[in-house]
């Protein structure tokens, strides 16, 4: 069942000469984890505004729960949509209790509000720290309070501002997997914004891509990772070797030599093939026989990063094992295994 669902979403604000977010239409899944990731301007902080209500869409509508929350000039308060929030610094209340911050956000009888902040509290693993002050705990117990008492009301659907970026990369890890854990066993329905391609990658089950205002690829990690859309998601996750070729009769001719492929025929002009360092390999396919030029061996423990030449400026990147060796100045065979293939 669809939690929620965004179709047609528009904005732009005013004086802007593009849109910040334009045609925007996807869905999430009860009790999935969705990313929202890109750039700095692509969008994500937008959307997750127009979500939360703190924004009004000019164009599109947005359902939560099978309900109408945003169309045309309609618009749910904020505080009527049972959304819950975590702000990029928390925003805990510095002068309450792990307890009192807990219970500010949720209604009810006192009796009802405390059993319900405790249950929260107990769920990040804080029972027992639930009287000391926020200055008390540490980032990482810092951001379980936020997302306990964003969890506390039980709402429809969570949303999470950057909640990776204040933490420094050794904790980082750790806080994740225990994010992804804690959201997993309570069920809610979340959605987070990154700029990190490792927190989506290892948090979310779905990441969305956007790129200046568009929403580019919307798919599980594997899938974006292994078969992106275009190049601009392809790069997204890490760089990728691209290489012009020419499509033949047998395989698509590039300055590396032949790359053997029936695929050819469908393509009436230039193509990138596009693939990333780990699909190919020095170890010489005689079904390819792509050669280079050997221009860089960089080493990196446990594996090494080859960078091969064509001789005519275009150069491309190769991850291999950590125990061959190489000699200076040589030519090499490589062969790729995995790869994009994308008209021009």
């Amino acid at each position: 069942m669809a939690v929620l669902k965004i179709e047609g979403l528009d904005k732009r604000y005013h004086e802007a000469d593009k849109y910040a977010v334009k045609d925007i239409s996807f869905s999430v899944q009860e009790g999935e984890i969705l990313a929202l990731v890109g750039e700095s301007g692509s969008g994500k902080t937008t959307l997750l505004r127009l979500i939360a209500g703190l924004e009004h869409p000019d164009a599109g509508y947005i359902e939560l729960s099978g309900d109408k929350i945003v169309e045309g000039h309609y618009s749910l308060r904020p505080n009527k949509r049972k959304i819950g929030l975590v702000f990029q610094d928390y925003a805990l209340f510095p002068h309450l209790n792990i307890l009192d911050n807990v219970k500010f956000g949720i209604s009810g009888p006192k009796a009802e509000r405390i059993q319900k902040a405790k249950e929260a509290i107990a769920l990040v693993g804080l029972n027992e720290s639930d009287q000391k002050y926020p200055h008390q705990l540490s980032g990482g117990q810092q951001q379980r309070v936020a997302l306990a008492r964003a969890i506390a009301p039980n709402p429809k659907i969570l949303l999470m501002d950057e909640p990776f970026s204040n933490l420094d990369a050794m904790l980082k890890d750790q806080v994740r997997e225990e994010i992804r854990q804690i959201i997993k066993k309570s069920g809610v329905t979340a959605i987070f914004v990154t700029h990190d391609t490792r927190d989506a990658l290892s948090t979310a089950d779905r990441i969305a891509i956007l790129h200046r205002g568009y929403l580019q690829q919307i798919d599980h990690p594997r899938s974006l990772y292994d078969t992106p859309i275009n190049p601009y998601v392809a790069n997204f996750f890490g760089k990728v070797n691209e290489i012009l070729a020419e499509p033949v009769e047998d395989g698509f001719f590039t300055t590396f030599g032949l790359i053997k492929d029936t695929r050819a025929t469908e393509f009436t002009g230039k193509v990138r093939i596009i693939f990333r360092p780990e699909n190919a390999d020095v170890c010489p396919n005689p079904q390819q026989k792509l050669i280079g030029n050997l221009l860089k061996v960089a080493y990196f423990g446990d594996h090494q990063m080859v960078k091969i030449a064509d001789g005519k400026g275009q150069f491309i990147n190769i991850k291999t094992n950590n125990k061959r060796l190489f000699n200076g100045s040589e030519y090499l065979c490589f062969s790729v295994d995995q790869y994009e293939i994308h008209p021009i």
